[in-house]
């Protein structure tokens, strides 16, 4: 269906940094009731490494992630982002294992985002410096930028494990 390409689309460009292998069989879309759920969706080990924090996702899952699009009234009700079972293992920067090729494709799709956004943002330049013709933005356009400014996220039953293999604690044992 269209629709659940659109929504798979639009899901990809906006979760695709933390989620591996967004696509539209995953998507179970009520579009009525306005009710879209994603299943059992693999967080990516490089998800938190735009956050410069010390320590890296070894292995992450979200059981669901159900959005709640009023769209009856899209401008004056908010889109409720709810992930249910947030399943994070988590690691010293240092305990990754240095994977050349990984490490490879994860710069080459990092490259690839940005020349598309730096792509997008020549056109939108371009567009703007075009003498005041009437410029519509498409339907798509206006539906992501009013679903973003009008968005709320729940979170529930968050489980985060660290295990640290760096550092070697010996513990005191008095016997």
């Amino acid at each position: 269906m269209v629709l659940e390409s659109v929504v798979a689309d639009l899901l990809n460009r906006f979760l695709g940094d933390y989620v591996e292998n967004l696509n539209k069989s995953q998507l179970k879309l009520g579009i009525w009731g306005g009710n879209v759920a994603l299943d059992n969706l693999k967080i990516k080990e490089n998800a938190l490494s735009e956050l410069d924090v010390p320590f890296k996702v070894k292995a992450g899952q979200i059981d669901k992630l159900t959005l709640k699009i009023p769209w009856k009234n899209l401008y004056g009700e908010a889109v409720v982002a709810t992930l249910e079972g947030l399943y994070l293992l988590v690691v010293p920067g240092a305990s990754i294992k240095y994977d050349a090729e990984k490490e490879e494709k994860s710069l080459q799709d990092i490259k690839q985002r940005e020349l598309s956004r730096i792509e997008e943002a020549l056109q939108k330049a371009a567009e703007k410096d075009k003498p005041k013709e009437a410029r519509k933005d498409t339907f798509l356009e206006k539906l992501a930028t009013q679903v973003i400014k009008n968005v709320q996220v729940k979170i529930t039953d968050i489980h985060i494990k660290y295990e640290d293999d760096v550092s070697n604690f010996r513990f005191l044992s008095l016997d």
